[in-house]
C-alpha cells in the first residue's frame, strides 16, 4: 500500500497546483477582459461578475474544507483507543 507520508505529500503538491492553475486562469480571464473591445460599462460588469462567481465559490470550498477538518477532529476525539 501507499504510504501515508507519500500521499499526504502527493494531496498538498495537488492542492497546491490546482491553486496556481485557478490564480493563473482567473487573471487571464481579468486580462481577456481588459483587453476585450466591448465599452467600459460591460468590462465592469463582466469583471464584477467574475468576482462575484470567484467569492461564491471560494466560500463554497472554505465551508466544505472547514466542516471537514470540523468531523476529522471530531471522529479522532471520538475513536476509541487502540
Amino acid at each position: 500500500m501507499v504510504e501515508e507520508e507519500t500521499a499526504a505529500m502527493v494531496s498538498r503538491m495537488a492542492i497546491l497546483l490546482s491553486m496556481v492553475f485557478a490564480v493563473v486562469g482567473v487573471g487571464l480571464l481579468y486580462l481577456a477582459i481588459a483587453i476585450s473591445d466591448a465599452s467600459e460599462t460591460t468590462k465592469i460588469i463582466w469583471a464584477s461578475g467574475l468576482s462575484l462567481a470567484v467569492a461564491t465559490v471560494f466560500l463554497m470550498i472554505w465551508t466544505m474544507a472547514g466542516d471537514t477538518a470540523r468531523q476529522q477532529e471530531w471522529e479522532a476525539r471520538h475513536r476509541p483507543p487502540k
